[in-house]
């Protein structure tokens, strides 16, 4: 693709707009940077054209147009997400990772596994650096965590190795309902040739039928006892195909981390297979990863009770893995801003909860899915819901923050929510 001289909008200036600006600036375009927000625009460095207001400008003004992730947009031949513009001048290969819930922690212990058997690798996407600012890595491999506001309107990219996970009601008020969410996630695979391997969670209805239609090899694997797969539970021990002897690897000798869910590590496994990785670096991995902020995430022990960060729980699918992995009695922290989305399911797995401590533009409705089958309790915010825990949870109990809604509500991010929980904790008088 010529950029050189080329006129070129990008939608919206943060993280992602602005590496995909960059990008389009170091090969010779003259850059329109637009966001609604005049604050985004501001500390720019380079030689941009800006534009704000309520309405964009036309992207038929221009050679060529980028979306950034969070702007939504229609189809329109001269406009690509911020993820093809990368892709067209992308070195290394890319890993790929999509699905409703474990996208992060596949991917960071996809990229562990290859850095453990002796891979450079860089990790971006949805987490952390933009594609974009990734175009010049030397690296061996590209471990790439992609959401379906990334992948909806996607053309370009391919991976060499793809992941799905699972799906799950989220991100409606975008997407409508949960066969176009589940149609954005599916371009990950629909992109692949048959030279590419695609890892594909065989418990999952969507991935399972995703996979069928797929052109590349496929790799199932699975929590049930199932030797077709390429890695799968037995009984106690997780078992993954190499190229070599099978890897065959106790339950109690992985982290923690690992075991919550184990869907991640099996879905990790095989794709760090496929992607080179040895047998001792993924055995390595299992055994020692600690996990991702803000996801079943220990803060502090107060006098005996354990508090616990589950902030990246932005969905009730999400909140509720988090609730069926508690072994103990549990007074939950729920609440945010609801995304059109069903809490109906969380009444299945509330067997365990004391009280659900509900805050937030979200709280009326938990409270109505909710109130027949567990107490609830209604406060403004977190920090009076934390409080409320504190002073009756009894040591062995637990304290869990698994919000089940965005943070968009009270927090800039779910990252500020789990630290705004940690402080609030970090303060109790106990």
């Amino acid at each position: 693709m010529k950029l050189q001289d080329r006129h070129a909008l990008v939608l919206g200036a943060g993280r992602s707009g602005r590496a995909a600006a960059d990008l389009l600036r170091r090969r010779g375009a003259r850059v329109c940077l637009y966001d609604r927000d005049s604050s985004a625009l501001a500390g720019l460095s380079g030689d941009y054209e800006v534009a704000t207001g309520d309405e964009a400008p036309s992207v038929d003004a221009f050679d060529c147009a980028v979306a950034s992730p969070g702007v939504p947009v229609l189809p329109h031949p001269k406009l690509m997400p911020e993820v093809d513009l990368a892709a067209i001048f992308l070195q290394a290969p890319v890993i790929g990772i999509t699905g409703t819930n474990g996208k992060s922690t596949t991917t960071l212990l996809i990229a562990e596994m290859l850095r453990a058997s002796g891979q450079s690798v860089a990790v971006g996407g949805n987490i952390g650096t933009p594609l974009c600012s990734l175009v010049d890595a030397e690296v061996d491999s590209l471990v790439v965590e992609l959401s379906s506001f990334q992948l909806e309107l996607s053309r370009r990219l391919r991976a060499r190795v793809a992941v799905l996970l699972n799906l799950a009601e989220d991100h409606l008020d975008r997407h409508s309902d949960l066969e176009r969410y589940g149609a954005a996630k599916a371009r990950l695979a629909e992109l692949q040739g048959s030279d590419d391997h695609l890892i594909y969670n065989a418990d999952d209805a969507w991935a399972s039928a995703t996979a069928e239609r797929s052109r590349a090899q496929v790799h199932p694997f699975s929590t049930s006892a199932d030797d077709t797969h390429n890695a799968y539970c037995d009984a106690d021990e997780l078992v993954i195909k190499t190229a070599g002897t099978p890897l065959r690897m106790p339950l109690d000798a992985t982290s923690a981390s690992c075991r919550h869910p184990i869907a991640n590590a099996l879905a990790a496994s095989a794709a760090a297979v496929a992607a080179g990785a040895s047998a001792d670096g993924i055995a390595a991995t299992l055994r020692d990863f600690r996990g991702l902020e803000h996801r079943h995430r220990l803060i502090a022990t107060r006098a005996g009770v354990d508090y616990i960060d589950d902030s990246k729980a932005t969905n009730p699918a999400a909140a509720a893995a988090c609730l069926r992995s508690q072994t103990r009695p549990i007074w939950w922290l729920a609440g945010g801003r609801n995304k059109q989305l069903d809490f109906s399911p969380l009444a299945q797995v509330v067997s365990g909860v004391r009280e659900a401590l509900l805050y937030g533009e979200a709280s009326q409705a938990l409270a109505r899915a909710l109130g027949d089958f567990v107490p609830v309790r209604v406060f403004p915010d977190l920090d009076q819901a934390v409080a409320y825990a504190s002073d009756r949870a009894r040591p062995g109990e637990v304290v869990l923050l698994s919000p089940a809604c965005a943070s968009f509500d009270q927090f800039a991010s779910f990252e500020a929510r789990g630290q705004h929980f940690a402080r609030v904790v970090g303060d109790l008088s106990c």
